[in-house]
């Protein structure tokens, strides 16, 4: 959060939370990712009913998300918080696993 609002000081508010939130529910689903060894499709139904969600939420909260905001800067902005937030931790998952591999 702190990232986003260094970065886009001069977005209002509501588009920076609009920003945030987008990047956190995508980061968070990234994470879940990361974290398995085996994806069933459970966890792909839950990811698809999160986004469902997401969507909703955004359509029936419009005073907290700036809906005519979200364009094609947006999704790069999303995008840049999502790399700089997930990558950096999962590169390093990567990095750790080749060195130290499971045994399972």
């Amino acid at each position: 959060m702190l990232g986003s609002v260094i970065m886009f000081d001069k977005e209002s508010f509501t588009n920076i939370v609009t920003i945030t939130f987008s990047a956190l529910i995508i980061c968070e689903i990234l994470n879940v990712y990361s974290e398995v060894h085996k994806i069933n499709y459970k966890m792909v139904i839950s990811s698809i009913f999160t986004f469902i969600i997401y969507f909703m939420s955004i359509a029936l909260f419009k005073n907290y998300f700036d809906t005519s905001y979200i364009t094609w800067p947006f999704l790069f902005k999303v995008l840049a918080i999502v790399i700089a937030s997930w990558a950096p931790l999962h590169i390093c998952k990567i990095i750790y696993e080749c060195i130290d591999p499971s045994e399972h």
